[in-house]
């Protein structure tokens, strides 16, 4: 009889202890840093600890200074990363070089002058890749121009006038005429020759040269 009542003493003693493992663990537990406790804590760490502390004081050891441990806490923060992505500040290379104009053999450029130039009976002068513009002073002059279909005419400018000649058109004297392009108009001086002036990109050639140049083109066509 005494025996069971021993034994009922030390059940009653260990769910006690017990009730008390719950209390300390409440009490030193911080519900700011975990408010909740896993189920998983519960069976394989605190439920092990109340079972060794009944086991203990079944057996008569004292349990006084017995404590529940609390889950481990994790202060560690994550690393931060303070490093920013590289910057390109290299600019794409900007092609700005125009293309190099090419002019053609005996091409002269005045620049902004005006040159003064004796051009020959059968001599023509024309614009070099760019336009130019003509004052004949003296001498008798006529423009030349492959634009010669009836409603597609083209010749050079009178902006003296403010008038177009044509192709064996008479160039006026002391009249501002510009010879818009490189593209076959051009003066053309008659017998005894003339005086201009010129400002810009020309070329001038004579009527030999002209005629060889179109009896060769005419052969290589052929």
């Amino acid at each position: 009889m005494k025996k069971i009542i021993k034994v009922a003493s030390c059940v009653i003693l260990a769910a006690a202890l017990g009730l008390m493992a719950i209390c300390v663990y409440a009490a030193t537990y911080s519900s700011e840093d975990d408010p909740l406790i896993s189920l998983s804590y519960v069976n394989e760490v605190l439920l092990p600890q109340i079972k060794e502390m009944i086991n203990d004081a079944v057996s008569g050891k004292d349990i006084g200074d017995a404590e529940i441990t609390n889950p481990a806490e994790t202060t560690e923060e994550p690393a931060k990363t303070t490093e920013e992505p590289a910057k390109t500040t290299e600019k794409p290379v900007e092609t700005t070089a125009e293309p190099e104009d090419i002019f053609p053999d005996g091409t002269v450029n005045t620049g902004a002058r005006y040159e003064v130039v004796n051009l020959k009976a059968g001599q023509t002068i024309y614009a070099s890749v760019y336009s130019c513009e003509v004052i004949v002073r003296s001498g008798s002059t006529k423009v030349v121009s492959p634009y010669t279909v009836k409603w597609e005419e083209q010749g050079v400018s009178d902006t003296t006038d403010g008038v177009e000649i044509y192709n064996d058109g008479a160039v006026p004297t002391n009249h501002t005429i510009i010879i818009p392009r490189d593209d076959g108009r051009g003066i053309t001086a008659l017998d005894g020759g003339a005086w201009i002036m010129v400002r810009g990109d020309y070329i001038i050639k004579d009527a030999v040269n002209t005629a060889a140049e179109t009896t060769a083109a005419e052969t290589e066509a052929k």
